[in-house]
């Protein structure tokens, strides 16, 4: 099997612009309050193992919180380790701690070896293996970021553990994990050290997957963990949103590494089943609190949506992964959704506070409903504001370790050349020459890539899904350009200049209208950026606003609002002429109102206000 590899991350340089902006605020203001909030929570301390001293109880997943941290700050450092010389040495501090703790079979876990150490590895879903994969997934990139070996063979040692307690002599009281994450993560241990073993793990984890009956100690079906088939059958996508894709994610190495044919078409068919019916136009998934994740084809209602911010980064993560399998620009669409919008609404503007579950709809009626009943009925109404903490804290550091990362997936060596994935201003060393980027992609859908020393004849540039009309010019002079297979394949010299306008406009999208909820609604797209409405600009009772087949006649754009637009549109607002709970058609009237439209991203910055994506049109 043929596979093309993503330009790595450390050849990349971000040049000024929008995504140059949003990497800072990751690298110098939340890397920084995710960490002084973990030692606020205790996080920290936890792997510190002095819990008898400060008295702060460990959660079971603390271990995983700041393994994510520790990660997204390695990655940083491969570029840029001056900057990162503080946390540096409190990340030694902390392997010291580890190190220290780590009991002779290799078991670490803070949460088990402190509180609980007669349920070692006795309960599948309190994430032991899941916290593994984090510390392995941290101690490989600290180990390319630095040198420093330390933590690597920590993670060395917790395999062996591992293997002995799941594989060799199979002492566990399971045989997979609840949450799944380790699989991916021995993965990249294999591809660091080159040692068969981790292979081998993957593989195993992988292929019990589905053939072994566990029960599940809090009684969830079996779908939960994405148990109900194996990884080769799996079709419809159930459960969890983020360990079904830390599964794929797995399953999709698997098959890299082993060239398997036929677990790549399973890995298809989970893939178009989640972005074809279960998917939110922002790229998130998860529908439910419930399980955090899918229920059935088209439920995806707005106001209590999940749409946790780490299942869009694991979707993402699995998308590149299909990517590397094969050439498909549906992947790049999928990562530029989710690049664009539920990948950015996670953060506020300040860089400080998160969102876990990002909604598409804020009423802020629905706090006070969700408070009156009793707390074992009380109804799920996602938070109207972002905070810097949560007592499940995963995303956070998850977002910091993504866009410490995302550079990666702006371009990949192909086999006959390079391939533009991602329109992000940036310097690209390819294998076949250093390609520069240019352009407000997101803002005028123009955009310029040139090279003086490239060493193929033949450049693919991804065209956006969106896109419907393309011009290009090759140094200067305009040429027929042909999308093949989602690409365009142009044959250029060694030195060249390509100038490319996407025709971007703001454009009215309808859902599938086996989506009850957005049936008779619409939403507003500019290229790659959802928009929506909030209660700040446009007042109260967003509901009450009607979209009409041409409202968009008189829009007008308006530049720099969170580096991106503003745009406004006319509309109607209905009114009742009679103060009645129930009137007749002719007791509601239509005012005209001027509406104005952010980036989606961008809501609930600005203080509580109610928020729309889905808007009625007629």
């Amino acid at each position: 099997m043929k596979t093309e590899k993503f330009v790595p991350f450390q050849n990349v340089k971000l040049n000024d612009g929008f995504w140059k902006s949003r990497y800072d605020l990751n690298k110098y203001v939340s890397i920084r309050s995710v960490r002084d909030r973990f030692e606020d929570s205790g996080r920290m301390d936890a792997l510190r193992f002095n819990f008898i001293k400060n008295g702060k109880r460990p959660h079971y997943f603390y271990d995983s919180d700041v393994a994510k941290w520790i990660e997204g700050v390695a990655y940083i450092m491969e570029t840029d380790r001056a900057s990162m010389a503080e946390h540096e040495k409190l990340i030694d501090e902390l392997v010291d701690r580890m190190a220290e703790a780590q009991r002779d079979d290799g078991y670490l876990n803070s949460y088990f070896q402190q509180l609980d150490p007669d349920g070692i590895f006795q309960n599948r879903d309190r994430h032991e293996l899941y916290c593994i994969g984090h510390i392995i997934e941290a101690a490989v990139a600290y180990y390319h970021a630095t040198g420093k070996d330390k933590l690597l063979k920590i993670a060395e040692r917790m395999c062996d553990c591992v293997w002995e307690a799941f594989f060799e002599k199979k002492t566990a009281a399971f045989s997979t994990p609840g949450h799944e994450e380790i699989e991916l993560a021995l993965y990249r241990l294999y591809e660091c050290t080159g040692k068969e073993r981790y292979r081998e793990m993957a593989e195993g984890f992988l292929t019990r997957r589905g053939n072994e009956h566990i029960p599940d100690l809090e009684n969830r079906p079996n779908t939960y963990a994405q148990d109900d088939s194996t990884v080769y059958s799996v079709s419809d996508v159930q459960g969890h949103s983020v360990r079904a894709f830390y599964l794929y994610c797995g399953a999709a190495d698997m098959a890299y590494h082993n060239g398997d044919k036929q677990l790549m078409e399973a890995m298809k068919r989970a893939f178009y089943d989640v972005v074809e019916r279960k998917m939110y136009i922002t790229g998130g998934t998860g529908s439910t609190n419930v399980n955090e994740g899918f229920t059935v084809a088209y439920d995806l209602p707005n106001a209590d949506a999940y749409s946790e911010s780490c299942a869009a980064i694991a979707l993402a993560l699995f998308a590149m992964r299909l990517r590397r399998l094969e050439r498909c620009a549906d992947y790049g669409d999928v990562i530029e959704r989710v690049l664009y919008n539920n990948g950015l609404s996670s953060t506020s503007q300040n860089g400080k506070e998160f969102f876990y579950s990002n909604p598409l709809e804020i009423r802020t009626s629905d706090s006070r409903k969700a408070n009156i009943y009793h707390r074992s009925h009380k109804c799920y109404a996602p938070i109207h504001e972002r905070v810097e903490d949560f007592k499940c804290s995963c995303c956070p550091p998850n977002i910091n370790r993504f866009f410490a990362f995302f550079p990666e997936l702006i371009c990949v060596d192909g086999i006959e050349g390079a391939c533009i994935e991602q329109y992000i201003p940036s310097e690209v060393s390819s294998a076949y020459g250093t390609l520069s980027i240019a352009g407000d992609y997101a803002v005028n859908g123009k955009v310029t890539v040139s090279s003086e020393d490239y060493k193929a004849t033949e450049l693919l540039l991804r065209v956006p899904a969106w896109c419907k009309t393309l011009t290009a010019k090759h140094n200067g002079k305009e040429i027929t350009a042909e999308p093949k297979d989602g690409y365009l394949h142009i044959i250029v010299p060694s030195e060249f200049t390509l100038e490319l306008d996407f025709h971007i406009a703001p454009t009215l999208v309808a859902a599938n209208p086996e989506v009850s909820a957005n049936v008779g609604r619409a939403a507003l797209t500019y290229g790659p950026v959802v928009y929506c409405l909030e209660g700040v600009d446009n007042g109260g009772s967003l509901n009450r606003i009607i979209l009409d087949s041409d409202s968009l006649k008189n829009a007008t754009l308006t530049p720099d609002f969170h580096g991106l637009l503003s745009i406004e549109t006319d509309a109607h607002r209905l009114q009742a002429e009679k103060n009645s709970l129930y009137l007749s058609l002719a007791d509601l009237t239509e005012e005209p109102v001027r509406l104005k439209w952010i980036p989606y991203f961008a809501f609930a910055n600005r203080g509580e206000s109610d928020m729309l994506v889905w808007v009625r049109v007629r």
